[in-house]
């Protein structure tokens, strides 16, 4: 387990998981955690870009601690398990036409040697059947890490940090992220993407504070 001592095959032992259980009831748009499973004030005073947000878990220890793991640590094979459980959320009606993880600046992408939401991306899109499309966007600024930054500063830091590649989109889009705060880069995403014409985007990640 890695989180315990426990022996175990899987990622985390039983034990671990129930720790994790995620209860909460989450709004539908923004998967903030609210008293049911309603659209929440917020959504409803200022509608987001993206239609409807699925994550796995709260962001709260011991998850906390495994996400670190993922991507400070070298421990991509999370990706397989993270991927398993947000697949365990997911009720596919409408299966996105393709999925789009959140892209890394080039230097990021240096210093770290991964891109944390494409390795998620691939583990969830290859059992769903769904096309994968790292390279329909990029990152063209090298913003500063959003979790060094207020809530205030995080929606200027990530503006137009985003440029497609492709301005023929279709019409469904899932963004895979790793962990969603006030959900200011997966919002400055799915606006570029609904410029361009896209009618539908949900966000996929780990985890929500």
């Amino acid at each position: 387990c890695f989180l315990c001592p426990s022996g175990c095959n899987v990622a985390c032992c039983k034990a671990c998981l129930y720790d994790m259980f995620d209860g909460h009831s989450r709004c539908p748009i923004c998967a903030r955690s609210s008293m049911s499973d309603t659209v929440c004030g917020n959504c409803l005073n200022i509608t987001p870009a993206f239609d409807k947000t699925v994550v796995g878990f709260e962001y709260a220890y011991p998850v906390t601690e495994l996400i670190k793991q993922f991507k400070y640590s070298d421990r991509s094979e999370l990706a397989i398990y993270f991927a398993k459980i947000i697949r365990t959320k997911l009720k596919l009606n409408n299966k996105p036409d393709i999925i789009l993880p959140v892209p890394l600046h080039k230097n990021r992408l240096v210093s770290r040697g991964f891109n944390q939401s494409l390795l998620l991306a691939k583990e969830i899109a290859k059992p769903l059947q769904i096309k994968l499309e790292p390279s329909l966007c990029k990152r063209i600024i090298d913003t500063a890490p959003q979790s060094l930054l207020s809530n205030a500063k995080r929606k200027t830091n990530i503006r137009g940090a985003f440029q497609l590649t492709n301005k023929k989109l279709p019409n469904h889009i899932a963004i895979v992220d790793d962990v969603i705060t006030t959900g200011s880069t997966t919002s400055e995403l799915a606006s570029l993407l609904k410029r361009a014409g896209c009618k539908q985007v949900e966000v996929w990640a780990i985890a929500r504070t």
